[in-house]
Parts: C-alpha cells; structure tokens; sequence
C-alpha cells in the first residue's frame, strides 16, 4: 500500500474514533447649502454652463420647530435661489428681495431686525437666504411663515407653546443597554415630557416603539432564517407587544414596559414619541397640543450572544504531513450559542495529545525564518479567543516525529468539544 492511500486510510480510522470519543462525552448645526450636483436637467461639474442664474426657490432649514412664548426660535428660517438644472447659482443672485412674513394676528413672531411680523433680506451671490431670528409672540398655536421673491414661495410651520403643551422629551433611562439573547433588559425606557418653559407635563401619551434591526451582517451570517442576509435583531414589550402607550405621571416621566430581547444577536433601535392624545392642556386660542412637532427621544439595544453551546470545526478537520512538518491548514473553529448566534470573545482552548503522535502549537511567531529568535514558543495547548464573527484560529500547528494519527480538541466552556483527525506521515 502507498504511503498516500496509507494516510488517507489512517485518517479516516482517526476520524471515526473521534466521533466516537465525542459521542461518548456528549452525555452639526443647519447650514445654507445649495447642491452643485444631482443632473435633474443636466447637472453638475462639465455639464454645467460658465454661469449660472437662479430660476426656484427653495426651503433650506427652519421648519417645523416650536419654541415657547416670548422666546426665539432656535433655528434660522433659510431658503435657498437655485436652478432647476441642479447646477450651483453662480450669477444673478446677489440682492434678490426675499419677503418672510409671518401672520398679523393671533399665534405669530416677530423678526429682531423689523420688530414686526415681516421683513426683506437680499440674497448672496451664491443664493442663500437667511432670515433674522424670530421670537414667538405671546399667543400660543401654530402658525405658517411664508418666504417670497421673484422665484416663488415656501413655507414654514412653527407653533408658539403655551406652558403644559409638550415640547420636548428627554431621555431618562440609558440611552444604550444591552442584554443576552432570549434575556430581559435589565432597565424599561423612560422619558419626561417637557413644557416650554421646561416644567413636566402630566398626562402627557407617550408612545414606546421596538424597531427590529435590518442591518447587513458584518460576519455574512445570521441565525435567523432571513438567508443569512443580516441580522433581525429585535426585541418585545411583556406580552409580546413591539409598541406601548404610557402617561406620563406627576414628574412629567412615562415608563415602558419591561422589554425582552429575541433570540438574535444584533442591534435594535427603540423610539418614544408624543402619542395620539398629546397629552397636556389645550394651547391658548383653541390649538390642540397634537399639532406641535416633537422631535422623539431615541434609544440604541443590543442583544449579545449567549454562553457557546456549539464548536464547529473549520475546513482543516482532517488533514496529514510529514513528521516535523506544519499541517497546511490551521485549525479553526466557529462558536455559537443555543440559538445559532456566533459568539464573539469565547476562549477556545485547542489541545493536541500529550503522548504519542502528537504536534505543537507555535505561539508568538513571528513572521518569517528568525521566528524562534525573536521570542516564538511551541506549546501542546494553545488558547484563542474568537473574533467578532465567533472564529477561533490556532496558530500554526507542527507534527512531532512520532508517526500516526491522532485527535486535536478544541473546547470552549460548557459546549460539546470540536475534533481534528490528524496524521503524521512518515518521511
């Protein structure tokens, strides 16, 4: 017999008694910007002509925003004069009239450089409008603002909040937490409902919302059964709800229901935001709080794998070479719970017998033929652990000069230990 066929018959004993032996112990803030690309009608760079005159207007930034009686508005109203071919206004523009006016009565503003409900600024040589700060007068309700020059009118919607009308939700709970798989998060979602004058608001609805991720896989892989396309991490309210209506109670805080992550590792977003009833008094002059944009506070989760449950072997599970020489493909491992999640961080020990055929990890090797020299040592046990996709890699693993085969383990924790059936052949 060959000593190839020999090998190859060697290895497969070594495999079938590694089966059997496994069997056995398994027992930033808003800017003016106005685009010089995008090819709506011929677009940007060669395309565009040497000059280039505005013919539209545009909303820029400003709108909707709400801000409490008497007091400024934190973002600029701006607008922008463009061309509807995409290209950047580079003629044409400078001192273009743009008119902001806001209504003569009821919930309205007035602009710090009239102090009145209307103003004209010219536009720059690139187009851009910006008009002075307006302040919230002192009747609450929303209101539009509207923006107007030779190219046309936009609006913006601002409402002026009286006190007890919502107009902000800060977080209360982490804004990051994480839990194991299938496991509880150890703290619900809360938020405190604001007025403008920043006092709570009672009885305010607030809507808790669970968003499953859809989130490409970094590892290409995932343990639901979405053909590994990404994950679908998600998580559920108690009773299995992915949305819950709270009130805010005297502080002004709404608190979810406890919340369990699924059985996939992953990252899910959760959202509270202002529900259908608002919430809070009735604004001056008839407007209901409902009509006032809240911007929603935003939370991150993470369900983190669980304990390994599972080794699974890589491509070099069975494999022979000649005694004293390195085996051609290392030794390598996936880790993963009982949920199929591969587990990141797990220390995988491999360990080659300790007589007998047998081989040796090289540990601290350096690239190149001075390894030894600079610090490299050979060791029957070695010690990975797995990547951010749950693979383990052993180092470069050597026969000893003990000919036949023999099995390599892997084991991590408590999960069922992986085997490689591995000869050294003879010279």
């Amino acid at each position: 017999m060959s000593s190839s066929r020999r090998s190859l018959a060697l290895a497969t004993l070594v495999s079938v008694a590694a089966a059997a032996v496994l069997g056995a112990a398994a027992s930033t803030p808003a800017g003016v910007a106005v685009a010089a690309s995008g090819e709506p009608g011929g677009g940007s760079g060669s395309n565009c002509p040497a000059a280039t005159s505005p013919n539209a207007m545009t909303l820029v930034g400003g709108t909707p925003q709400t801000a409490p009686l008497n007091s400024a508005y934190a973002t600029g109203l701006q607008v922008a004069l463009t061309n509807s071919d995409g290209c950047a206004v580079t003629s044409g523009a400078a001192g273009v009239a743009v008119t902001f006016t806001a209504p003569t009565s009821g919930a309205s503003g007035v602009f710090s450089s009239s102090a009145t409900n209307t103003v004209t600024v010219g536009a720059g040589s690139s187009g851009a409008v910006m008009a002075p700060t307006l302040t919230a007068n002192a009747v609450a309700g929303t209101y539009t603002v509207t923006a107007t020059s030779q190219y046309g009118t936009v609006s913006f919607a601002l409402t002026n909040a009286a006190a007890g009308v919502p107009t902000r939700i800060v977080p209360v709970s982490p804004l990051k937490q994480a839990a194991r798989v299938a496991g509880g998060y150890r703290q619900a979602l809360a938020v405190q409902v604001l007025d403008g004058d920043g006092n709570p608001v009672v009885g305010a609805s607030v809507t808790f919302t669970l968003t499953a991720s859809t989130a490409a896989s970094a590892c290409a892989t995932s343990a639901s059964s979405n053909g590994g396309a990404g994950s679908s991490a998600d998580a559920s309210f108690a009773g299995g709800a992915a949305q819950a209506d709270v009130s805010t109670n005297a502080a002004g805080v709404a608190t979810s229901p406890a919340l369990t992550a699924d059985g996939e590792a992953g990252t899910l977003t959760a959202s509270a935001a202002l529900g259908s009833s608002g919430g809070g008094s009735e604004a001056h002059g008839g407007t209901s709080s409902t009509s006032i944009s809240v911007a929603p506070a935003l939370f991150t989760l993470t369900n983190l794998a669980g304990a390994p449950a599972k080794l699974t072997p890589g491509v070099g599970v069975t494999q022979s070479t000649r005694v004293g020489a390195r085996f051609p493909v290392s030794l390598a491992v996936t880790v993963t719970d009982t949920q199929g999640n591969r587990v990141p961080g797990a220390l995988v020990s491999f360990a080659a017998p300790a007589a007998g055929p047998s081989g040796r990890f090289t540990i601290g090797a350096a690239v190149g033929s001075r390894a030894r020299a600079q610090g490299a040592r050979r060791a029957r046990v070695s010690k990975v652990r797995t990547n951010a996709c749950g693979i383990a890699v052993a180092p470069s693993f050597s026969a000893d000069r003990s000919t036949g085969g023999y099995i390599v383990k892997a084991s991590a924790g408590h999960a069922r230990a992986a085997a490689f059936a591995l000869v050294n052949e003879a010279p």
